[in-house]
């Protein structure tokens, strides 16, 4: 949701007191009216008045009166695309298009100065990021064009003098800027007017006043668009470590480091990295957290990556576009290799010989090579070993290898391993029992070294994933018993009891 922004202009002449207040006006709708126009990217409020006919503001938004004619009087406003040089005896500059060239039928906001200085127009603006640097602007047009004084304004031009006050809620003073008079000009000439502040750390509403501290009657009238609020983050850039591009293909399935570059952002910030495939939808990527991102594995296709990064302060905000500053975006294209399994280790009787063979869904183009450098589509194992398979699809590699375990196959003997490591990578990640036939009855169990049971079972198959009341066990030496019932090659039913110790580790 976007803040509302206390604005007040304060205006001596009529002109721009009206301008203003349909300035304010405009930017409290400016959640569904907003235009970009010319104002600064990553601005919060942007109000160019529109285009077309737009009629009078909201009530509450200005003090002035509106009228829909060419040349408003003093107190008075209007929002209109063109200024006609015919208003109050020929005083006012022809003014063709409002400040965005181009912007066919785009609007302005043209006021009449009240004969006094006199605040223009106040709004509250609520959600701000303390510690942030904000900067407030608009383009204004002095659209007198009778350059020597004369009796009515006691021969001393009367120019729109700008002041730019920005307070907190309870009205103590964060920064007043008093700009430069506006000149008058033969031409119709936009000056832009800005100032900056810092939200305090014990606030996030202020009021934001425009105050025009110039007399008016005759002169200080004016026009006014493209007014910007947005916030001024130090500049932040990343890189690849080590490249100065912007853009890198490398092949899926690897890794890729990123990480801050010549421009910091924020001292001691919050860190966020943001991925996205299509440059406009965001999300965060993970694991990220630190000033250097590394991407593993890298995606398939293209991704862009960008990093954020805000004061301590304003930490738990840092996807806001308010509170943290954005880097540049780097372009990662994952070219894609030819991933596959072989599949779960492998158990191999003594005397036996296992075959594995090349996946059939390999991409059209792939070439590979086993671990004894064989082409073959199969490879036969018969001695316990790691059995590798590696593919080459236009130069990005992929590898998978598969354990291969020599055990007794004696009907009546059962193979436990005497270590495994339950880390969750899918490779010897349970205390596997295996036997080579059927059990006709089964009992597992496995204890601490103090004897407490910590995993029970009496169903073949049902494995311990080395947790006890779903708490990770601590790498050490466990003890296993196992009760079991088998019918042998003579199909007699025999009872086994076998102990022994396992090796945790993580």
């Amino acid at each position: 949701m976007l803040p509302r922004f206390c604005l007040v202009f304060i205006a001596s002449h009529a002109t721009l007191s009206a301008k203003t207040s349909a300035i304010a006006g405009l930017l409290l709708l400016m959640a569904t009216t907003v235009t970009w126009g010319q104002c600064s990217p990553g601005s919060i409020i942007c109000e160019t008045f529109g285009a077309g006919p737009k009629g009078a503001l909201p009530q509450g938004q200005t003090n002035f009166s509106y009228r829909a004619i060419a040349c408003p009087n003093d107190g008075e406003y209007n929002v209109m695309d063109t200024v006609s040089a015919r208003c109050h005896g020929e005083a006012w500059l022809y003014v063709a298009e409002d400040h965005t060239p181009g912007d066919v039928r785009g609007n302005m906001f043209v006021v009449n100065a009240s004969y006094q200085p006199s605040e223009f127009y106040s709004q509250r603006a609520s959600g701000l990021c303390p510690g942030v640097t904000y900067e407030f602007s608009l383009w204004v047009l002095n659209i007198n064009k009778v350059m020597e004084p004369g009796p009515c304004d006691e021969f001393r031009l009367r120019n729109p003098i700008i002041a730019m006050r920005v307070e907190q809620a309870d009205g103590t003073l964060i920064r007043e800027v008093v700009q430069p008079a506006v000149p008058r000009t033969t031409t119709p000439t936009w000056v832009q007017l800005s100032m900056q502040f810092v939200i305090q750390n014990n606030t996030n509403d202020v009021v934001v006043k425009l105050i025009n501290q110039g007399l008016g009657g005759c002169g200080n009238d004016l026009a006014i668009d493209d007014i910007g609020f947005r916030p001024v983050h130090p500049q932040l850039t990343i890189q690849f470590t080590g490249s100065s591009a912007t853009e890198t293909t490398v092949c899926a399935d690897t890794r890729l480091a990123l990480s801050v570059g010549a421009a910091a952002g924020y001292p001691n910030p919050a860190y966020l990295w943001q991925q996205s495939i299509d440059n406009e939808n965001w999300t965060t990527a993970p694991g990220s957290g630190q000033a250097t991102y590394t991407i593993n594995p890298v995606l398939v296709g293209r991704t862009y990556y960008r990093l954020r990064n805000a004061q301590p302060i304003n930490a738990d905000a840092v996807g806001r576009s308010q509170c943290s500053t954005e880097s540049n975006v780097l372009i990662v294209n994952g070219r894609p290799d030819a991933s596959f399994s072989l599949g779960d280790d492998i158990l191999l009787c003594e005397g036996e010989t296992e075959t594995i063979s090349v996946p059939g869904s390999l991409p059209s183009g792939t070439t590979f090579v086993w671990s004894d450098r064989s082409t073959n589509r199969q490879l036969s194992i018969n001695s316990p070993g790691m059995y590798w398979l590696e593919t080459d699809l236009n130069g990005c590699m992929y590898r998978d290898s598969v354990e291969v375990v020599s055990q007794n196959c004696h009907i009546d003997d059962v193979y436990i391993p005497d270590a495994f490591s339950p880390n969750n990578d899918l490779v010897n990640d349970q205390l596997v029992v295996r036997h080579a036939g059927t059990f006709t009855s089964y009992s597992f169990r496995v204890y601490d070294r103090w004897g407490n049971v910590l995993f029970s079972t009496r169903q073949a198959g049902q494995y311990w994933d080395g947790t006890y009341k779903n708490q990770q066990c601590l790498t050490g030496v466990y003890a296993w018993t196992i009760d079991y019932r088998v019918v042998d090659q003579l199909n007699q039913e025999k009872q086994y009891t076998r102990s022994g110790q396992v090796m945790l580790v993580r």
